[in-house]
């Protein structure tokens, strides 16, 4: 069993839309969620990684069992110095914990940013047909 933070080598197995499966080297099975492979989105997994691949995560759960979960960027972020992020911080997505720094815009912040300017382009498109 991992304990969470936890950074481990894994072998890339199976890559699915929605993750990326791997095996560690007692053969149990993880994913890594797309939303966990990087700070962006990916269109498509099989162009950023590949089957035998070797990689590095930060543990994000463990169910104690055969399964767990691991993210890439996570230990991009935190550059896998975790002393600087003590503990996961307070942001759930179901049951999960994620490292993050508390001054990055999350939420609806950055919506609220875009907002103002989607108005006023749809209001000069407006102004223009008119």
């Amino acid at each position: 069993m991992y304990r969470l933070g936890e950074i481990v080598s894994t072998t890339i197995v199976g890559i699915k839309p929605y993750g990326v499966f791997v095996l560690d080297r007692n053969g149990r099975k993880g994913l890594i969620h797309v939303s966990e492979c990087d700070d962006g989105y990916i269109k498509n997994l099989r162009n950023t990684f590949s089957i035998d691949e070797k990689i590095k995560a930060i543990v994000m759960e463990d169910d104690g069992d055969k399964k767990f979960s691991l993210s890439i960027r996570s230990l991009k972020e935190t550059k896998g110095d975790l002393h600087q992020y003590p503990k996961p911080s307070n942001l759930y997505v179901g049951h999960k914990k994620y490292w993050t720094k508390a001054h990055y815009i999350s939420g609806f912040k950055p919506l609220e940013i875009a907002m103002e300017q989607w108005k006023k382009e749809k209001l000069n498109q407006f102004h223009k047909i008119t």
